[in-house]
């Protein structure tokens, strides 16, 4: 998309927050100056002027990023994606990049950094704002994990031991645990239990979820029925 430098960019904020979409319409609005025209994406008819860029959150800007995910809004045809969130870890902007996301800022900047990445994104370059720029140094200077790697990680974090990996990856046990050395050396960690935590504060892995046990309280009371009567 070729924008000169004089062309009116509509821009569209898409937030699930309504505070938080409030308050970024109202500021751009008052803020922006000429060239921008925002909209809001609450009561608006998919028939209108076509948007250039959208501001987003993190799930919506991976969502939108996907050229067929924006096919039932015909304004959104020829949209750039400019994601606006707090998750600033290392592996989910790597993902949002990857997945077609073209800038990405994190909340607690400024309103002037926020109009100017509108300006890059809509001109049809990128914009990262400097601490998301120095994640993406840092993952591109360090060791890069392989596909497998990848694989044996994430059933590290989630708590699986050697054997049960070895059996879910259908490989050796002594190649489970090249692997698990192989990680622990690129993550510079001492232990898996810190390779696990590493990995997840940067956001290379899910942090896993504790199963949370079901309560069911008529089979207790039965339960305990029949022990009063045994």
């Amino acid at each position: 998309m070729n924008h000169s430098p004089t062309r009116q960019l509509n821009v569209l904020v898409r937030h699930p927050d309504p505070i938080v979409r409030a308050g970024l319409i109202a500021a751009l609005h008052q803020h922006a100056g000429p060239g921008i025209s925002v909209h809001d994406v609450d009561g608006q008819s998919p028939i209108g002027p076509p948007i250039d860029v959208v501001i987003a959150d993190y799930d919506n800007a991976i969502h939108l990023a996907d050229p067929d995910s924006r096919k039932a809004d015909r304004r959104l045809a020829g949209a750039r994606i400019l994601a606006l969130t707090a998750n600033d870890r290392e592996g989910d902007i790597r993902r949002a990049i990857q997945a077609g996301v073209h800038g990405y800022l994190l909340l607690g900047g400024t309103l002037d950094e926020l109009i100017e990445g509108i300006r890059k994104v809509g001109s049809g370059a990128r914009c990262l704002c400097p601490i998301v720029a120095e994640r993406i140094a840092e993952s591109l200077a360090g060791e890069t994990l392989t596909l497998r790697e990848n694989e044996v990680l994430r059933l590290v974090a989630a708590g699986q031991p050697n054997k049960a990996i070895a059996r879910q990856l259908a490989i050796e046990l002594g190649t489970v645990k090249s692997h698990v050395r192989a990680i622990m050396t690129k993550l510079g960690a001492i232990s898996r239990t810190q390779a696990a935590s590493i990995a997840v504060s940067r956001g290379l892995v899910a942090e896993a979820r504790p199963v949370q046990p079901v309560f069911m309280p008529q089979r207790l009371h039965a339960a305990q029925a029949s022990a009063q009567f045994a």
